[in-house]
């Protein structure tokens, strides 16, 4: 769990993004650019990261966070 909160918090948009999930629960990646205000080639990249990593899944084109997600989306909200 370390390692995940240091990836995560090692980049203001992957913490922003998680924390973005967290409250509205699922978006596809045009919306979260648009909250995140930033390029959508950028939040695709992240959004693989975070796929990768298994923090989040995608239904559709809809992204949501995994439980690993929601444990450590909380854990990084309470740093």
């Amino acid at each position: 769990m370390e390692e995940l909160i240091g990836f995560v918090t090692g980049n203001k948009n992957r913490q922003k993004l998680l924390a973005l999930l967290g409250s509205k629960h699922q978006l596809d990646a045009g919306k979260l650019a648009k909250n995140m205000h930033i390029a959508r080639p950028s939040v695709e990249k992240i959004v693989g990261e975070l796929l990768e990593k298994e923090l989040i899944v995608q239904e559709s084109d809809m992204y949501m966070l995994t439980e690993l997600g929601e444990s450590l989306e909380r854990k990084v909200q309470s740093i």
